[in-house]
């Protein structure tokens, strides 16, 4: 039996709400500000981010030492090496190494070689990749690892040992043994000793190593001291961020991605000149939201069902017309990732509804079918449950891929991977991520001890059995129900993770009902305010199955979570709420 979500309205902080009122906002506002933030700290930065507030790289370890390393391997004759991980996180990351290498410290585009992971030989610096850069026929002068390569000493030696000096930039955790020793220089956020945001992207990282290079390289008088600053390149440091779901509540985060949207809807790069004439968003300007749900949603598709590179040749395109070539294949591959997802996802459900019960912890999947979704059937089936999730699939060489996400806002799945492998060495052949999304390789047989291992590892980090939570901020009155509130609510953009989108909840009379949509999950409704104000409320997957019976008829009265949002329909601009959650009282 699946526990019903429970809705619960955010506390809202007094202190926090005077504080962000002296600000200038308004109450709703200032009421969303002070649901979000626990004290008035860096408020100014969060609510009205800027690029200057940025921390100093400066305060990022060793991002000096590997901007000289990397500004003498751009001033010697040798190969130049982006190796990098193979979602948008990574490939941004590489679209701000090799733009910056490129157009920014005019290094010969023949001597830059980019090397991208493949998902089916799993997460970081693998054998496949190291094999890769030690068949290129040309000295190599250095690799640079971005979003990834803390975890893969012993590959990196393997490079060591052939003579290639690698320079690590990443910003998942650490292993226990701490930075890979092979490696020439290793920037992240996350060692021991870094007093940088701990929240901050792959692709922020690479970018703020490459803020020092051009320091280093004005220094050497390589680049005449007016040399154009990296400015340009935060489109897509704010694609990548947004796409990791790392900390949107973060000062530098919020910065660079508000930054980012900014150029982005100036539409003057080639690759979201053809994103707009694919998807126009309802004319509206992009937001977080969209770069999530409707950009990196066709990058990531490339490297699950098809070739990552298309998703690094749409964005690095010098016209609009040669990226709309790229994004129609990303589109298509969108799709079959699409059809491939609801066949996993019927599979994930029936095997979910075998493994949960009231009392239980976590799920541990194990599915047959394609690896690179497992991490959205992970996020799907444990946003159902409410419990932190591992969808696992057969690779049918002996080893389950996995994709877990945390699902519950205290849960730590990395630090629970790790205590995994404390308790059984033998337990992963591979296994890396952060707080919030974690990946893995075990051997098959280890499935059943892996998931044992797994529910206890969550017992450790939780109080009790954890239960879907739909958090709200509280009602609105009808009145304030109007398209103009959107306006309002953009103000405080980005929203993300940790700085949630707002949810509002409500009590309304159904007016009227129907299934719709090509799957008839879906419920579009009228309905009544308390005043009798109607309103147009879509419900997505409202339902189960085709032909469930309706979860509410005509004339009851529902509880029901919502989002507002603008609604486009023969010129005409109209609020419409997005619910998510709803049933009769």
């Amino acid at each position: 039996m699946i526990k019903q979500p429970k809705i619960v309205e955010r506390q809202t902080n007094p202190q926090v709400f005077q504080q962000a009122k002296m600000l200038g906002l308004s109450d709703l506002q200032a009421k969303l500000v002070a649901n979000r933030l626990d004290d008035a700290e860096h408020m100014q930065a969060i609510v009205t981010p800027q690029l200057k507030n940025l921390q100093s790289p400066a305060q990022l370890k060793n991002a000096d030492h590997a901007a000289k390393i990397i500004a003498k391997a751009i001033q010697g004759s040798g190969q130049i090496v982006l190796a990098t991980d193979y979602d948008t996180d990574g490939v941004t990351s590489a679209w701000v190494a090799k733009t910056a290498l490129i157009e920014f410290f005019g290094v010969a585009p023949q001597r830059v070689e980019h090397i991208i992971g493949e998902r089916s030989s799993g997460y970081g610096i693998t054998e496949e990749v190291v094999d890769r850069i030690l068949t290129i026929d040309k000295p190599v002068e250095l690799v640079i690892s971005a979003d990834q390569g803390s975890s893969d000493e012993p590959r990196i030696k393997r490079l060591k040992d052939a003579g290639i000096e690698v320079c690590v930039t990443d910003h998942h955790q650490m292993p226990l043994e701490g930075v890979p020793a092979s490696a020439i220089c290793t920037v992240n956020p996350q060692q021991e000793g870094c007093n940088y945001d701990k929240t901050i992207a792959g692709c922020f990282v690479i970018f703020l190593v490459m803020t020092q290079v051009r320091q280093e390289l004005i220094k050497a008088g390589f680049l005449p001291a007016d040399a154009s600053s990296l400015k340009p390149l935060a489109c897509n440091v704010a694609l990548g961020t947004v796409a990791d779901s790392v900390s949107l509540k973060s000062p530098n985060n919020r910065a660079i991605v508000r930054a980012g949207l900014q150029q982005i809807n100036q539409f003057t790069i080639p690759a979201w000149q053809a994103m707009r004439q694919l998807n126009d968003n309802n004319e509206q300007p992009y937001d977080a939201e969209f770069l999530g749900f409707q950009v990196a949603t066709r990058i990531n598709a490339a490297s699950r069902v098809s070739d990552v590179t298309t998703a690094y040749h749409f964005l690095t395109s010098p016209s609009a017309e040669q990226a709309a070539f790229y994004l129609q294949q990303l589109d298509e591959d969108n799709q079959n990732r699409r059809a491939q997802q609801e066949e996993m996802l019927e599979q994930a459900k029936t095997l979910a509804e075998q493994l949960y019960h009231p009392d239980r912890y976590s799920l541990a999947i194990k599915m047959q079918g394609n690896a690179g979704i497992q991490g959205i059937i992970a996020s799907r089936i444990g946003e159902k449950y409410g419990v932190p999730t591992v969808a696992m699939t057969d690779l049918e060489d002996g080893f389950l891929a996995g994709s877990g996400r945390g699902i519950v806002p205290e849960m730590d799945l990395r630090a629970a991977f790790q205590w995994m492998s404390e308790q059984e060495p033998q337990l992963f052949k591979s296994m890396g991520g952060h707080k919030g999304a974690a990946g893995c390789m075990i051997p098959i047989e280890r499935y059943e001890q892996f998931t044992e291992l797994f529910e206890r590892a969550v017992q450790l980090q939780l109080p009790e059995a954890p239960y879907p939570i739909i958090e709200t901020d509280g009602a609105l009155s009808s009145w304030q129900l109007q398209p103009s509130l959107i306006e309002e609510l953009s103000l405080l953009e980005p929203f993300g993770r940790e700085w949630p989108k707002p949810v509002f909840a409500g009590r309304f009379i159904v007016d009227f009902v129907k299934v719709v949509g090509q799957t008839k999950l879906h419920l579009s409704m009228k309905l009544l305010s308390e005043d009798r104000q109607k309103f147009s409320a879509i419900y997505f997957n409202a339902l189960n199955s085709q032909g469930d019976a309706l979860p509410f008829d005509s004339g009851d009265l529902i509880e029901c979570a919502y989002q507002p949002a603008l609604n486009n329909f023969m010129g005409r601009t109209s609020l419409q709420l997005r619910i998510s959650s709803a049933k009769a009282i």
